[in-house]
């Protein structure tokens, strides 16, 4: 449970350009109060506790969380345990987390509690000048250790979780920065979650032991292409609609 302490600051920033962009535009009303919402009753890391209930008593009106969740896309990152994530809040509250500012230590303590895997914002500039001194390998190795132990109680194919290391570590040639590494977060068990998923609707197999490295590449290439298709479909039906009920029909859910 969040506590009261995790939720007590007196001010949230806003920015007063949001009314300029054409996706705040386009939210009717209804959702508009429930972003102020949202980020009136985030804890101070960015973390809600959902309760639709109190929400929509507290607002005026009724929603579903899959009304909020279609509305806000990859802004809510849905973390387990009913909780969510605003994925852009911390960045936008505090710019680059300080380990050395009190605020900030608080934070990533919620951020570590949470599983939440936010980017170089834990890393003092020593850390920083220690971590470009890392090899890709003691990179990878780090990685994979820290998968094989979220992962543990999933039971997985070792196939699966060494491919899912595999992807999640490729860097371009001559580069330090490993795939994982430029996602703004990085929950292991959500996308490995979402891996087994996507195996299973383009009907892979499961074990891996006959796949060859063409197969592998393949598939995940289909994987990414499925995820940048479905991105290119929102942010069509963002620009194309005016209304939320518009923008369900042109992404085929009405």
């Amino acid at each position: 449970m969040i506590t009261k302490g995790e939720t007590d600051m007196a001010k949230r920033f806003i920015t007063t350009s949001m009314w300029e962009k054409p996706n705040w535009r386009k939210l009717p009303v209804r959702l508009k109060v429930v972003w102020f919402y949202l980020i009136s009753k985030c804890n101070h890391a960015g973390i809600w506790e959902c309760d639709i209930d109190l929400l929509s008593f507290q607002i005026g009106e009724d929603y579903t969380l899959d009304e909020i969740m279609e509305a806000f896309g990859s802004q809510i990152v849905e973390l387990g345990d009913n909780k969510f994530f605003l994925s852009k809040y911390i960045s936008f509250q505090y710019g680059v987390l300080n380990p050395s500012v009190r605020v900030h230590q608080s934070v990533i303590k919620l951020l570590k509690k949470y599983n939440i895997q936010y980017e170089y914002s834990e890393l003092s500039v020593k850390d920083k000048d220690i971590d470009k001194v890392k090899d890709v390998d003691t990179k990878k190795k780090e990685f994979a250790k820290r998968v094989e132990k979220e992962v543990i109680n999933m039971k997985l194919d070792p196939v699966m979780i060494k491919e899912f290391i595999e992807y999640w570590t490729e860097h371009n040639d001559g580069g330090q920065v490993l795939r994982y590494q430029q996602q703004s977060i990085f929950n292991v068990r959500k996308r490995m979650s979402t891996w087994v998923k996507n195996s299973k609707k383009f009907n892979t197999n499961m074990k891996f032991q006959s796949a060859s490295d063409e197969d592998i590449a393949k598939r995940e290439a289909r994987i990414e292409a499925e995820y940048q298709e479905q991105q290119k479909r929102f942010k069509q039906a963002d620009n194309n609609t005016a209304s939320d009920e518009e923008r369900k029909k042109e992404l085929g859910l009405l």
